[in-house]
């Protein structure tokens, strides 16, 4: 009788278990929704994710990788977000930094700048994807099947089109001149019809604000931490919730194109409701998820960076603005479950970021500011007098200084003007390491090696291109904060650095009714596309990640 007994209690735990069993993988999905909250570091996450109760807490019941990683050292927000959809470092993109030095041009170049891409009204700022050398997950959909759609949603263009990619049926991005979200206009089509997707949405926004002009209102007291002056550098921050620097106007005026208010717009909640908006409107006007293909929504979240840039990461503003955040995306969530298609989210970041150098230090931490210009300037003096050279040699940042050696200058000059630099940026001592791009260039990491144990130098390796990248990056003490601010919306908190907390972000997966699991082992930012193009059933090209198992059994979503 016990034994039968059991038995019976065996086999209905395992009828119980069964359909718990099957519910722990996600469906192939109809709709990809890949979002990227700009500077959310791994610390952040951790720091605020129990006080979560929107739609950060709901991706928390999904699969959680709280250790993941920017595996490079360019941490910045072009070459972050063109890992995130193509699998691939930003030695393979292409996308090495936000800008570079085109030795060909003998000019600075923006990361997204391409001829190939006019934008309405923009005659002089050309956007578009020409310079991102790999595809991303939606071109792998839609060679796949051609009905596959695409689109992208940002404050920044750097964030949309890195992760739309090529090819993309709508990238969309703010213009905070102009005002309202803009695109770039492929050949052959107009400039109408590319804006059409959004050309009712900014007459909605403005028609909004007359008649009541966006407010930033405090979501969580328990945020009133740090408030009162605080010095950087040379200029006080008067910290607060809601930041001082912005009283609307009375109802009726048109004030959305005054840089001030822009200013104030982007580093504020309000700048991520303009894009979740917008991103919610686009599922309903392009019907995504509802077509015979599974279609990517890709977007980018940029308010997060520019209140740490603006106000530090460590301080009430960024407390208020993730409460606000997270609400929105308790919505947004809410909305992709009311589809009623399998949807599969994934949330990252591009990068992580430190707070400023001057609250740091208040805690016992070694951190100093720099003034990166004034550093790259002071070396180039140095080794121009020491070669008694007409001028500096050298232009950029310290993470990415490259030579532009004089008229004429032979292979053996240039040589010692690369000597001269790294003898002297050693000797500075804010700086913690030197290397060179040939030495980068042959340090790559074996594929598989374990992310939080690369090297510095295979770190580099990692955002390294043999025509784009520096010829010496400086990699400054942990702890340094570059730049020195000198007015309200200066940068007194910031990221770019090798360091892990500029590399370490969440990794959250996530689909309606699912019940994951938390993996606190280290994985990266490019393994996300082969996930999501495994469980969408699609082969993914060559890639550096690799698939990221999310059921929570025995079986696989890696097949």
């Amino acid at each position: 009788m016990a034994r039968t007994l059991t038995w019976l209690l065996g086999i209905a735990a395992a009828l119980l278990a069964a359909p718990l069993a099957a519910a722990t993988a996600p469906p192939t999905p109809k709709l990809i929704v890949a979002i990227s909250v700009d500077q959310f570091s791994a610390g952040l996450f951790d720091q605020y994710r129990v006080r979560f109760t929107g739609g950060l807490k709901m991706l928390q019941a999904g699969v959680v990788f709280p250790n993941g990683y920017q595996s490079h050292a360019a941490t910045e927000t072009c070459p972050g977000h063109s890992t995130i959809l193509t699998g691939r470092h930003p030695a393979a993109t292409g996308i090495v930094a936000n800008g570079w030095y085109d030795r060909n041009a003998k000019a600075a170049v923006y990361c997204m700048l391409d001829p190939a891409g006019p934008v309405p009204n923009r005659p002089d700022a050309p956007r578009g994807p020409g310079n991102l050398k790999v595809p991303t997950l939606g071109e792998w959909l839609k060679a796949a099947n051609p009905a596959s759609r695409t689109f992208a949603v940002s404050g920044k263009d750097r964030g949309a089109i890195t992760m739309a990619g090529h090819g993309a049926d709508g990238t969309f991005w703010w213009d905070d001149t102009l005002g309202g979200f803009t695109t770039y206009v492929p050949a052959g089509m107009s400039a109408e019809a590319r804006l059409a997707p959004v050309a009712a949405y900014n007459a909605g926004v403005f028609a909004a604000w007359r008649k009541k002009a966006p407010v930033w209102t405090p979501l969580d007291p328990r945020c009133r931490f740090g408030e009162g002056p605080h010095r950087y550098a040379v200029m006080t921050v008067d910290h607060e919730v809601p930041p001082a620097g912005w009283i609307a106007p009375p109802p009726g005026e048109d004030f959305h194109l005054d840089p001030f208010f822009q200013s104030w717009l982007r580093a504020s909640p309000m700048y991520d409701k303009l894009a979740l908006d917008l991103a919610a409107q686009l599922i309903d006007s392009q019907h995504l998820g509802r077509g015979p293909a599974p279609d990517l929504l890709a977007v980018s979240l940029s308010a997060t960076d520019y209140v740490g840039h603006r106000y530090g990461s460590g301080g009430p503003e960024q407390c208020d603005n993730l409460a606000h955040l997270d609400a929105m995306l308790g919505a947004f969530l809410a909305k992709l479950t009311a589809l009623h298609v399998p949807v599969l989210v994934v949330l990252t970041a591009d990068h992580g970021s430190i707070d400023a150098a001057e609250r740091l230090a208040e805690h016992g931490f070694p951190a100093v500011r720099v003034d990166g210009r004034k550093l790259v300037a002071d070396v180039g003096a140095a080794v121009q007098a020491e070669l008694k050279l007409d001028a500096s040699p050298l232009t950029g940042d310290p993470y990415e200084i490259t030579i532009v050696p004089p008229a004429g200058a032979s292979a053996k000059l240039i040589d010692r003007i690369s000597a001269a630099t790294v003898a002297e940026l050693r000797r500075r001592p804010e700086v913690y390491a030197v290397f060179t791009r040939a030495e980068a260039l042959a340090a790559m990491p074996p594929k598989g090696k374990p992310v939080d144990e690369l090297t510095l130098l295979e770190r580099i390796a990692e955002s390294t291109d043999a025509e784009r990248s520096g010829d010496v990056m400086a990699v400054l003490q942990p702890f340094t904060t570059v730049g020195v601010p000198f007015g309200l919306g200066d940068t007194i908190g910031g990221h770019g650095s090798v360091w892990n907390y500029d590399r370490r972000v969440p990794i959250l997966f996530w689909w309606p009714g699912a019940e994951g699991y938390e993996q606190p082992l280290p994985v990266e930012t490019v393994d996300i596309a082969p996930t999501l193009a495994a469980v969408a059933g699609i082969a993914a090209p060559t890639v550096d990640g690799r698939c990221l198992d999310l059921d929570r059994t025995a079986a696989t979503t890696c097949r």
